[in-house]
């Protein structure tokens, strides 16, 4: 192959003198021949490709230090322009040293920082050093949204100008959304796809933002992109994120974190930086007031000296005069020894001896307190900042709640079943069972007492259809001494443990009809089943199949399924819930259910939906339950079933049940919990029922609700 090089730059020879010279001339104006100009289209800063460049012998030993240590790397060469133009050193805190670190020294990081740390920073210069002192690797960088991309391959582009000549990689394409280089490597930007890029191998994937990427976008992005990147050797996965909801990045997080010797536990490794480990934000503020310090006959100088003289000791305070405010700020930094609450408990003593609040010389705050001001809120701020995954006002559950959920999840698995491979003509791999060889007992899954949840959709591969289905059993020991109090009838001590659940996308109305009518009256002993079906959408159309499925060859009867009125005005209940004007009643009864651990919920799917199944506020101030991303269609499927509670029909079930499955002695002791709850409240607890009853509907048709009584009543 013919070489094209220029004769000229064959034979001259840059060193860092000889570019330093040249850049001089430039800057001066002076016109110099390309074969002499060392920038890629005379950008000083950046290395133009194919040039010839000869390393001192000290520039080769830095060369090595760089290439072996991160660290010295960054703290030494690593500079950056700052806002009032000067190009000053990266100064690494404590736990960015330990980001690089993470970074350099494990194949999978994944990182849930607060906003501000300094992550892009570090992920610049993790990638940057990795492109230098590698040969032909690609860089891959995904994001939330094109501008953090591009913000993120600016900073690359900031540091790598700033390098010394021997340290940099020369040049030969340069964009906002990627870099060549001619030592082979490649940095690329995309954001939110579904998919990798085709043709273009990734030996560093940075995925950041990865909590605010839809759930739709990144969950097959990565499931596609993680078996291509680990099966390059030495390649690497860089996760970084804020909190938003209980996701991929959440579970990938909490499973990282796991004990060494846990089943579960993935090869990453993992790392949390907090808003207080930046200086400066553990801090609290006081700023003074001139007017009441004159009132009180003190100076700045007079407070000063009394605080430093109270805390000096044990941290660092310092006043600084702030322009835009106008005001002189006394800064005590916060630690231990020496806590906002501490500092903000401040009595001035006056020369007479009179003690005066720091809250009557000046405006007390703190870091934290104008960070909530300013992001709009404690929530945002424990979300952004704080490393919460639950926004507590938007959330329907508490966190301790949800934490103790994604604790108790369990594997579900397929497994094939002869009842309902001989029936079905179509895959039902998407039904999955708890882990445990009971469920697929003849023996104990006849005499199982169950309920099931339907909801129904297209089968278009947007909503899902769901089958959730739960075992009636007795509420745990240790909750029961908790709650007993607050029980009034025999079914509080029980719950519905979930077991199994079906969910697609894919599955026709039809096919889900024939899949539920195989599970329900086959595969389950009918008689102790009862059934929540959604009517809305695919109801209807649903019920209207199951007469007729396998040419009529059943044993299907409606008596299955829980009966609503439909209307406050229909004299008859019928099959079916409908849910609308109703929803957010129903989520209420849901909110109450899972406080009251009626449900034992340990599939991850439905887990995960409850996390993100949150309050909405429309535009005209109405309040909306819906997921906050991704699907909620397994949540529904129990705000749907906590309509069943109170009904009569899941009461008798109970009862009838109890006495089958629970000790006589323990039953007896139920029901002397329930004569002294029955005690406790005065009165027969039945009629206190029937008033409530009463009071729930009035309320409900005085709101107006379209004459609609969703819950039977």
């Amino acid at each position: 192959m013919a070489n094209n090089k220029p004769i000229e730059d064959k034979k001259f020879i840059f060193t860092s003198k000889v570019v330093e010279e040249v850049s001089e001339k430039i800057n001066d104006g002076v016109l110099v021949k390309r074969y002499q100009n060392p920038w890629f289209k005379n950008e000083v800063g950046y290395r133009r490709a194919g040039i010839t460049f000869m390393m001192t012998e000290p520039e080769i030993q830095e060369y090595i230090k760089c290439k072996l240590d991160i660290l010295y790397f960054a703290e030494k060469y690593c500079r950056i322009k700052t806002e009032d133009g000067s190009v000053q050193n990266i100064k690494l805190r404590g736990y960015q040293k330990k980001i690089l670190e993470l970074y350099t020294t494990n194949r999978f990081s994944i990182l849930c920082g607060s906003r501000q740390i300094g992550k892009t920073i570090n992920a610049a210069i993790a990638m940057l050093h990795f492109i230098t002192f590698n040969n032909d690797k690609n860089i891959m960088i995904v994001a939330n949204m094109r501008g953090t991309t591009i913000e993120i391959i600016d900073k690359i582009r900031n540091i790598y100008a700033q390098l010394p000549f021997f340290l940099k990689t020369g040049i030969k394409n340069l964009n906002q959304q990627s870099m060549v280089f001619e030592n082979g490597c490649r940095i690329k930007s995309s954001a939110r796809s579904k998919t990798p890029a085709i043709g273009f191998t990734i030996d560093f994937l940075y995925l950041d933002e990865f909590a605010h990427i839809p759930s739709n976008i990144i969950e097959p992005y990565y499931t596609a992109a993680f078996p291509t990147v680990s099966a390059i050797e030495n390649s690497k996965i860089v996760i970084t994120s804020t909190p938003h909801g209980m996701n991929l990045f959440h579970k990938l997080l909490t499973d990282a974190e796991r004990p060494d010797g846990d089943p579960l536990k993935n090869n990453y490794k993992a790392m949390r930086v907090y808003w207080h480990q930046v200086p400066g934000r553990f801090v609290t503020y006081f700023r003074l007031n001139n007017h009441k310090m004159y009132e009180n006959g003190l100076t700045k100088e007079y407070i000063m000296n009394q605080i430093e003289n109270e805390f000096g000791k044990v941290t660092k305070v310092e006043m600084k005069f702030i322009p835009d405010l106008g005001k002189d700020v006394i800064y005590i930094y916060n630690n231990d020894l020496c806590t906002d609450t501490i500092v903000k408990s401040l009595q001035v003593v006056k020369e007479d001896g009179q003690e005066v609040s720091i809250y009557s010389l000046a405006e007390v705050t703190t870091w934290k307190e104008e960070a909530i001001k300013d992001i709009g809120g404690e929530d945002a701020f424990n979300q952004e900042y704080g490393l919460r995954f639950v926004n507590a006002t938007r959330s329907l559950l508490s966190e301790s709640l949800i934490e103790s959920l994604l604790e108790n999840k369990k594997n579900y698995v397929y497994e094939e079943i002869p009842e309902l491979s001989k029936r079905l003509k179509f895959s039902y791999s998407d039904l999955k069972w708890i882990d445990d060889d009971d469920v697929f007992s003849p023996v104990i899954r006849n005499s199982v007492r169950g309920i099931m949840s339907v909801d129904i959709s297209e089968g278009l591969g947007q909503d899902y259809s769901i089958i959730n289905i739960f075992k009636i059993s007795p509420k745990p020991k240790d909750l029961i001494d908790i709650q007993k109090l607050n029980y009034t009838q025999i079914s509080d001590f029980f719950c519905l443990e979930q077991i199994g659940i079906y969910r697609s996308n894919y599955v026709s109305v039809k096919q889900l009809a024939e899949l539920f009518y195989t599970l329900a009256f086959e595969y389950f002993n009918y008689e102790n089943f009862k059934v929540v079906l959604e009517l809305n959408n695919y109801g209807n159309e649903f019920l209207a199949h199951l007469p007729h499925i396998f040419d009529g060859n059943n044993n299907y009867g409606s008596s299955i399924f829980f009966r609503y009125k439909h209307r406050v005005d229909s004299p008859d209940e019928k099959v079916g819930l409908k849910v609308g004007d109703n929803k957010n009643m129903l989520v209420r009864d849901y909110q109450d259910a899972m406080d009251k651990k009626n449900f034992i919920i340990t599939n991850e799917d439905n887990i995960r939906e409850i996390t993100t199944f949150v309050k909405h506020i429309t535009t005209s101030g109405n309040v909306r339950y819906a997921a906050d991303i991704g699907h909620d269609d397994t949540v529904m499927t129990l705000v749907n079933s906590s309509s069943i509670f109170t009904k009569y029909d899941f009461r008798e079930m109970i009862e009838d049940y109890s006495s089958k499955i629970v000790d006589a002695s323990i039953i007896n002791e139920w029901k002397e919990i329930l004569k002294s709850s029955d005690y406790t409240e005065g009165t027969d607890y039945s009629s206190i029922i029937n008033i409530n009853r009463q009071r729930k509907f009035i309320s409900q048709f005085n709101k107006g609700n379209d004459g609609k009584n969703w819950f039977g009543i």
